[in-house]
């Protein structure tokens, strides 16, 4: 349940929702930002987690209204 406007709500990797305020938003999406322009970063995600997940990452980026 979204408790004012600037909360978002998430699931974890259990199914459990948890929320995010706007400060978190914000950060998330900057982290988001670096990780997905970074030739770096991109690979390491790529070789822990598998391909898909750069995808991921970059239609999350665009939801939470990055670039």
């Amino acid at each position: 349940m979204i408790n004012k406007p600037s909360d978002i709500a998430s699931r974890d990797e259990t199914g459990q929702v948890f929320m995010l305020d706007k400060k978190e938003r914000i950060l998330l999406r900057e982290l988001l930002a670096k990780a997905i322009n970074s030739a770096g970063a991109k690979k390491i995600i790529s070789e822990r987690l598998g391909p898909e997940y750069i995808e991921i990452g970059l239609n999350l980026l665009k939801q939470m209204g990055g670039k």
